[in-house]
């Protein structure tokens, strides 16, 4: 997936998430943003790896694209470094960060095991890529499948965007799944570190 891709796929997941907990801010959303771009740093193509050469080149050399990147231990790995650096250097205000840090990468994982290749979700212990769905359903990077992804995800997200802005946006959504998510995240954010 292109990171227009998983940029606006990612903001149409999380971004209500954020709205129906009151934690939509820039510094979340730039969270949410490097995170789902971070798992491609292992490919020096890639929208993080041509700005960032010499880590791209290194990850890539060592464990290839798809490798470990794209991995549930790269993950975890994030995930601790972002609570570490939250800890050490950053202010209170930003004691969700690491929470929205690891959605985006976790997004990211999730939108490329629907793609032709897969992810190697248990890395080091398989290197195959798994797909959902068994491989029945699949896009391929680049192609129509891809963009229609990218269409459908854009349109979600202005719509969304549309109904946080009225604030009608849990009111429209039946069952208020929303709403028993958000208390699930926030749930999962009073484990964090402080």
């Amino acid at each position: 997936m292109q990171y227009r891709t998983h940029l606006v796929t990612t903001a149409a997941l999380g971004v209500p998430l954020m709205a129906v907990d009151h934690q939509l801010t820039l510094i979340n959303l730039g969270a949410l943003a490097v995170g789902t771009l971070l798992p491609d740093i292992d490919q020096p193509t890639s929208h993080l790896g041509r700005r960032h050469r010499v880590v791209s080149k290194v990850t890539h050399g060592a464990f290839g694209h798809r490798g470990m990147t794209h991995s549930l231990v790269a993950l975890i790995g994030v995930y601790l470094i972002a609570v570490l650096l939250q800890r050490h250097y950053l202010t209170a205000a930003a004691g969700v960060l690491p929470f929205w840090l690891a959605f985006g990468y976790l997004a990211h994982l999730v939108e490329d095991a629907g793609s032709k290749d897969g992810v190697p979700w248990l890395w080091p212990l398989g290197h195959r890529g798994m797909r959902l769905f068994g491989g029945l359903v699949y896009y391929s990077t680049g192609k129509i499948s891809e963009y229609l992804i990218l269409g459908f995800m854009g349109c979600l997200l202005l719509i969304e965007l549309r109904l946080i802005w009225l604030g009608t946006l849990t009111h429209l959504i039946p069952g208020g799944w929303l709403v028993t998510v958000g208390h699930w995240i926030r749930e999962c954010q009073s484990f964090l570190p402080r």
